[in-house]
């Protein structure tokens, strides 16, 4: 966990540059305002799960506006999905208004415009996605968060979302973080799909729907060195060609993606306690890479660092 603020512990005459400061921080390029200057009272943590991460706000009365020229900006794309714990949070984004009383949950496309406040105390809690994992048209996932009540799958990512909150201290700091992120990302694609199946007037093509699919069964086949395009495509009863087109559609370059994916894992073994006695080139090798020399180039490339360095940071 990381504390990005507490007021509690500042000057009342520092506060509000402070919670303009943290937030400018924990969020997308926005203007940032606080509802009452001479009475700000703030804490917000942030936990990291690998590609995802979690951010708790806590607040008296504030407002987000992200602008055109915000937008313009270079920030990553993310996808914010927020549980309002406390308070009533009100989003205006796609000339949509929509009021958020505690307990509900709030889908924010932050590569867009939006306006985002809460008057009084309130409190939130977010999942932060980035875009580019969900593997998904931009459309169909601002579609899905005009709207996410239109799945079925609504009440179980508010308990996902909320049970994610209720353990955090614990859970970034397991090994197995990266892989929760990775299952939260999960959650979140299966969300926007279940919405877009729902909106007839929403059209998500089928091989943006087929990514799932194919994520999936290259995650569970990623210790197999014989894992390819060909037989991925086998094992999805459609043509090499088709799979190409498929993660062209979707601007997903499959084999770059597998490497990533082997090379996480590594890392992610390479750190953990039930790995330490195991030789680099066995833990390459349960991640699917053949060649040890190979491996350790490639992780160099990716993370600036020696496989070897990197466990010795472990200690």
């Amino acid at each position: 966990m990381a504390l990005l603020l507490d007021t509690s512990v500042l000057e009342p005459d520092q506060r509000t540059d402070a919670f303009v400061d943290a937030m400018g921080r924990a969020s997308v390029p926005c203007a940032i305002h606080v509802e009452n200057p001479d009475r700000v009272s703030a804490r917000m943590n942030v936990w990291n799960l690998g590609a995802a991460s979690l951010f708790r706000s806590e607040s008296t009365g504030m407002r987000l506006t992200r602008a055109p020229h915000h937008v313009r900006s270079t920030s990553m794309p993310v996808l914010a999905i927020a549980l309002q714990e406390s308070g009533i949070g009100h989003l205006d984004q796609y000339q949509s208004q929509r009021r958020v009383p505690a307990g509900e949950l709030l889908m924010t496309d932050l590569t867009s415009t939006y306006d985002f406040s809460w008057s009084g105390t309130g409190a939130s809690q977010c999942l932060y996605v980035p875009m580019d994992r969900l593997g998904l048209p931009i459309d169909a996932v601002r579609d899905a968060a005009t709207r996410p009540h239109h799945s079925n799958l609504y009440p179980l990512m508010i308990a996902h979302v909320r049970e994610l909150f209720r353990g955090a201290d614990l859970l970034d700091t397991d090994p197995a973080a990266e892989q929760l992120g990775e299952a939260s990302i999960e959650l979140a694609r299966a969300l926007v799909t279940s919405i877009a199946h729902a909106n007839p007037h929403v059209s998500t093509p089928r091989s943006a729907l087929a990514m799932t699919s194919i994520r999936r069964y290259i995650r569970e086949h990623l210790h197999d060195p014989a894992l390819h395009p060909a037989r991925i495509a086998h094992a999805h009863n459609i043509s090499l060609r088709q799979l190409y087109k498929i993660c062209s559609d979707n601007d997903f370059r499959i084999e770059q993606w597998i490497i990533t994916q082997r090379l996480r894992k590594a890392r992610e073994e390479l750190r953990g306690p039930a790995t330490a006695d195991l030789p680099i080139a066995a833990i390459a090798h349960r991640a699917g890479f053949v060649d040890a020399g190979h491996f350790s180039r490639r992780f160099r490339q990716a993370y600036g660092i020696s496989p070897t360095r990197w466990r010795q940071l472990r200690d």
